[in-house]
Parts: C-alpha cells; sequence; structure tokens
C-alpha cells in the first residue's frame, strides 16, 4: 500500500463560527496524520532527530476544500509522500468523509532541517528508504515558490508573537499563520472561508517577533503577506481564493 489512512473525527476545537470544520481545523488533522503516517514508518517526530539529527519543517500548502462537516463527522486522511529530493519532500492528502466524497484536497511541501545548525540538510539515503514514495500525480497542483504584495498594499495589522505560538522547533506553528492571515482579511472574505488557499512559508517567526500584516487583491486573488518589523523581510505569504 503506497498510502497511509488515519482515522479521525471532526473535534470541537476544529469548528468555525458556522459550526462546521475550518480550514485551520483541517490543516491541524492533516498535521496529525502526517505524523501518524511518519511513525509507521519508523520516523516519528523526535524519532528523527535520534536517528538521523535531522526533522522536517513545513514550506507550503496548497488546498481545495469544498465542505465543512460537522462536530463528530468521521474523516478518513489518506496520506502519502509523493516525492523526495535533495532537501524536500512532497505529501499529499485527502479527506473523506463517510461515504468516501473528497472534502478536500492537498499539497504539501516539506524541508530538511539539521537540528544542530538549524539549517537545510540533505536526504540521506538511509532517511530516504524509509519512505515508499507513491508516483502520483500532485493532488491538488505544486505549492507557491514565490510571490511579492502589490505595491500600495494596505498594513491591516501587527502581532507580536507569544509563547503559546510556538511548537516544538520553537517558532510559531504552521497553523497559526493561517488563523492570524484571516484577520488580515476583509470581514466578508475572511468568514466565506474562500475554498483555495495557498501558503508559503519563508522565514521562521519566533517569540517576541513583530510581524506586519499587508493585504491586497488582484483578480478575486486576496494575498496576505507577513513581513518583518523592518517592513524589508517576509515570513509569509497566503493567498485566499
Amino acid at each position: 500500500m503506497n498510502y497511509y489512512d488515519y482515522q479521525t473525527t471532526v473535534n470541537y476545537s476544529d469548528l468555525g463560527e458556522d459550526g462546521g470544520l475550518s480550514q485551520t481545523g483541517a490543516l491541524r488533522i492533516m498535521q496529525e496524520a502526517a505524523c501518524f503516517a511518519s511513525a509507521a514508518v519508523g520516523c516519528a517526530p523526535g524519532q528523527l532527530q535520534e536517528d538521523f539529527g535531522v526533522g522536517w519543517v513545513l514550506v507550503g500548502w496548497k488546498f481545495h476544500m469544498s465542505a465543512h462537516p460537522a462536530w463528530g463527522t468521521p474523516l478518513t486522511v489518506r496520506t502519502w509522500p509523493r516525492q523526495m529530493d535533495v532537501h524536500f519532500s512532497d505529501r499529499d492528502f485527502l479527506i473523506l468523509d463517510e461515504a468516501g466524497n473528497t472534502i478536500l484536497a492537498a499539497t504539501s511541501r516539506w524541508l530538511l532541517l539539521d537540528m544542530n545548525t538549524g539549517r537545510a540538510t540533505t536526504v540521506s539515503p538511509a532517511l530516504a528508504e524509509r519512505y515508499t514514495l507513491w508516483d502520483h500525480r500532485a493532488i491538488a497542483g505544486d505549492v507557491p515558490a514565490n510571490g511579492r504584495s502589490p505595491e500600495g498594499a494596505e498594513e491591516t495589522f501587527t502581532y507580536t508573537a507569544l509563547g503559546r505560538d510556538l511548537d516544538t522547533f520553537h517558532h510559531v506553528n504552521n497553523l497559526h499563520y493561517l488563523e492570524l492571515a484571516r484577520e488580515a482579511l476583509p470581514a466578508d472574505a475572511a468568514a466565506a472561508e474562500l475554498p483555495d488557499v495557498e501558503i508559503l512559508y519563508k522565514r521562521q517567526i519566533r517569540k517576541g517577533d513583530t510581524v506586519h500584516f499587508l493585504y491586497s487583491c488582484t483578480d478575486g486573488k486576496h494575498l496576505v503577506e507577513l513581513k518583518d518589523s523592518t517592513l524589508r523581510k517576509t515570513h509569509a505569504l497566503l493567498w485566499f481564493y
């Protein structure tokens, strides 16, 4: 079998204001599925650091969410690593309801870090051997590789990262980027949870960092760019459409 099925249900904490599974909740579920799928091949969180001194961090997401099931709905998250190159790995996901209908299709891209230096490192043959790749089409297309706000993008607010935002890598967890970026959207766009989202993570946000949020919209595609305190460096870009 080239894929891993993770069985779960929609938790209350995963619901949006409308009572259905939010996109942030869906990302949390996929994050869990990726951890369990990796654990099944001896690459659980912490195990990679113990065995190889490395860890995977997210570079980006691209997903389409077509439904928002209610609390308690049983879900199957089907996931598989699609490709692995020098420093990166792509992992795809489907979230399926009880009837087998797809409610979300996603592609993610991950970078391998040396946990001692915090820098990108090469995927070793020994590490690559633990994974079985599925030569399958990119389920949601490729994650974005670059981007920038247009001139005149509006700064909507700033946020200083707190300890509660951090994950095991001691930087702001990827889920919070999505939650915070929604605060920069116009009220109607934020409430709608537009079905297509692309996320590109460029720089880590650490505790105490102040982030500036810039908003723009071009041809119906909403862009939120997270800039550092100097407004010269980009932490992340998120597109909603």
